[in-house]
């Protein structure tokens, strides 16, 4: 609330009948101000006489409420007031024009004082209580109302200068980006505008909202970040991800959009962490890895690497994997899968069991099946490297597939 040199004690002194008389009198009174402003020269246009009218209804009205409850009613009315001075601002109106309304309202009060039978039988004291209250009511209300315009003039300064500073900070942003990389001095040149200190390391992301078409543009607030959403391929850029305290992103980002990072690397080769991001993201679409949270390139390594082996890898299938092309399709597919399971877990059954949901004994059958198949090249590390690189690039073709 607004702090004023409002003097409640004169309120709480007038008569309480002052404001039960002219209560009902209020539109009566408004009309009537109103049309000598309609008469007058210039006359008042109609947006304008509306919001006069309504500025004399406000003012005699909020009198009564200060006359019947002094201290209640100043703080209902001081937030009113309040609120009138920020939309002034905000439409680009003077205060002035309320203040004229103000006047009007007690000019307003008095005649309708004056009109109505037993209105103005106040002693002398008692009228000296009304006047002091009546100025000392159009003292505050306009010193709330510029605290209102202030308020809202200094708020939309912030708001502007936050704005330009996200647009300097995503121009930053697609400029660190950029490959080859930018100039040197121009990014520290555009850094220094954006108040945004160079890092030594980043870590680019890239983002898709989970549902198309659905949930709004998110608001990044983590300082030091920076982040542009109205791009048509919405990033991120987390300066010096390894260290402690770095920027994290928000929880609701995290659940309305599939994020994927790449990895850490020196500044000047921040378009390369963006390459990995691309790729990560890419294979999370696809259902080739979990989409869940924050997806890092780091921890999906093979699969990225097998993403861009393409025809070498489907040559080498060829050969590598040849034994089990002897076997019934629908087999062939249980045996590769356990084959991977066990590559994958040193060919501990136990594990490989567990990763494939079945009986520990049902793998330890089908390994059996496999040594007969591979022979020798199961027990040789160059070759078990291989096929492993292979049945991977099978997973990420299925879901390509999909």
């Amino acid at each position: 609330m607004v702090r004023t040199g409002l003097d409640v004690r004169a309120f709480e002194a007038v008569p309480g009948w002052v404001a039960r008389r002219l209560r009902p009198h209020v539109d009566r009174a408004a009309d009537e101000v109103l049309n000598e402003l309609r008469r007058g020269d210039p006359p008042v246009g109609g947006e304008e006489a509306g919001r006069a009218r309504a500025g004399i209804v406000a003012g005699i009205r909020h009198f009564c409420d200060l006359v019947e409850d002094p201290g209640a009613g100043w703080e209902r009315v001081s937030a009113f007031y309040l609120r009138v001075g920020r939309h002034l601002a905000r439409d680009g109106r003077d205060p002035v024009e309320v203040q004229q309304a103000l006047r009007r309202s007690a000019l307003a009060a008095w005649r309708t004082l004056a009109a109505v039978p037993g209105g103005l039988d106040l002693d002398l004291e008692a009228l000296s209580l009304v006047v002091d209250a009546q100025f000392g009511y159009m003292d505050a209300v306009s010193e709330v109302i510029a605290a209102g315009y202030a308020a809202e003039v200094a708020a939309r300064a912030d708001g502007a200068a936050d704005l330009a500073e996200r647009r300097r900070r995503a121009r930053l942003l697609h400029l660190l980006l950029a490959d080859p990389p930018a100039d040197e001095a121009r990014v520290a040149s555009l850094a220094a505008e954006a108040r945004w200190p160079l890092p030594v390391t980043v870590a680019v992301a890239v983002a898709r909202q989970r549902t198309e078409g659905g949930g709004r543009t998110p608001v990044v607030a983590a300082d030091g970040l920076l982040c542009d959403f109205g791009a048509p391929e919405p990033c991120l850029l987390v300066p010096d991800p390894d260290r402690p305290g770095r920027p994290r992103l928000p929880e609701a980002l995290l659940r309305d959009w599939a994020v994927a990072v790449g990895p850490a690397v020196p500044l000047a080769r921040a378009a390369d962490s963006l390459r990995w991001a691309r790729e990560t993201l890419s294979l999370a679409a696809r259902g080739v890895i979990p989409d869940g949270g924050l997806i890092r390139s780091a921890e999906h390594v093979p699969a990225l690497v097998i993403s861009r082996a393409g025809e070498l890898i489907d040559d080498a299938a060829a050969t590598r994997l040849a034994p089990l092309s002897a076997v019934p399709p629908a087999r062939r597919e249980r045996l590769a899968e356990t084959l991977l399971a066990l590559l994958e877990h040193n060919f501990n059954a136990a594990d490989a069991s567990r990763r494939l949901r079945v009986h520990p004994q049902t793998v330890r059958y089908r390994l059996r099946h496999l040594q007969d198949l591979f022979g020798d090249d199961l027990r040789d590390p160059r070759r078990c490297l291989e096929m492993e690189l292979i049945l991977h690039a099978r997973l990420v073709n299925r879901g390509a597939a999909r």
